[in-house]
């Protein structure tokens, strides 16, 4: 779990985290980290609760969602192990260029928790494919209700979220393919690959055969295990829902904390943060950092004022990402600690 390439894509991510936070303050010369913290000290305590609830929500609510499908495969585990498996896959998610970078550490727990390799596999794909067909179903939402929104940004950031639409829609039928017409799509991947090959744009076709085929018979496991258990599917999906919503809830509710007021404002605030998510959710970068920010600071600025946009950003960004990513590699920590340490008395004994 913690081999060289995870350290080095660390490092960039926090590189990355430090520019992008300077960049902010640069572009906003009239307000200083000690305006922020002052503006965070004189919030609504109740309104900051719920922002530190909201936060938590999108750890815990896939934990929820990863511990409905074990329960039913017959591996039922404890809420905190749960917990141990989303703060895993969330802290990795955001350290590395993948949306499904951090699915290795759940992995790691879960083999620690006696489950088998193909119900982990069950579990896993399950989960990232209800999380994507929450997200567009989010995205699509917005874009029936509030269209007006969209409008509102630059050229440069609608064609973002355009690409993040197009990207999650590619992603759902891809991955509607592989559990309906798995065989048929590797057919098509194997002679694609021929033919890459035979261009000279691909060196090793056989490897990526064998990858294809990895994953067709990962979809497999996944729609056998799936097959007749609608009830399941719902409730994956409403969990994978609301842990979206909790994460873009942050914004809403330190909108509120900072004197805002529930209106048209607010619900236009709510959507421009889930259009900045799916806008920077595709981008290579480790928790889409900079494009989330750019995004963000454009959807707000149709809205506020420059000053109070930068503010909220900083601080909505602050919460939702990186004290999260803090909260969950502590997780990860203890998680990782008390494994050790329990394997160094089963060794003893």
């Amino acid at each position: 779990m913690f081999d060289k390439r995870k350290v080095i894509w660390a490092l960039l991510a926090l590189a990355i985290a430090v520019l992008t936070i300077r960049t902010v303050f640069v572009n906003c010369r009239d307000l200083s980290p000690a305006q922020v913290f002052a503006a965070l000290q004189q919030a609504d305590p109740f309104w900051l609760a719920v922002t530190v609830l909201s936060m938590v929500g999108f750890i815990v609510f896939e934990a929820l969602a990863l511990l409905s499908v074990l329960r039913v495969l017959g591996y039922p585990r404890s809420f905190f192990a749960g917990v141990l498996y989303s703060a895993g896959d969330q802290f990795f998610s955001a350290i590395t260029p993948s949306a499904s970078g951090g699915q290795p550490a759940s992995i790691l727990f879960m083999r620690r928790h006696k489950i088998p390799g193909a119900a982990i596999t069950v579990v896993l794909v399950l989960n990232l494919v209800m999380y994507t067909a929450a997200a567009l179903f989010i995205g699509v939402l917005c874009l029936i209700f509030r269209p007006q929104v969209f409008l509102r940004f630059d050229w440069f950031s609608r064609f973002l979220i355009v690409f993040g639409m197009v990207a999650l829609t590619g992603l759902g039928l891809f991955f509607l393919a592989l559990l309906k017409r798995g065989e048929t799509l590797e057919r098509l991947g194997r002679g694609l690959f021929r033919l890459l090959h035979r261009l000279h744009l691909m060196r090793s076709p056989e490897r990526w055969n064998k990858r294809l085929a990895d994953m067709v018979e990962e979809y497999r496991l996944c729609a056998e295990a799936a097959s007749g258990k609608t009830s399941l599917l719902i409730r994956v999906f409403l969990l994978d829902l609301a842990q979206r919503a909790a994460q873009i809830t942050v914004t809403l509710t330190l909108f509120l904390a900072l004197g805002g007021s529930f209106g048209r404002q607010a619900a236009d605030l709510w959507v421009v943060q889930a259009l900045a998510q799916i806008g920077s959710n595709c981008v290579p970068i480790p928790g889409g950092m900079g494009a989330a920010d750019y995004l963000m600071l454009d959807g707000f600025q149709s809205l506020f004022a420059p000053e109070f946009s930068y503010q909220l950003q900083i601080l909505s960004r602050g919460f939702a990402f990186y004290v999260c990513t803090l909260l969950s590699g502590i997780i990860v920590l203890a998680g990782a600690l008390v494994y050790r340490r329990s394997a160094r008395k089963d060794k003893e004994r």
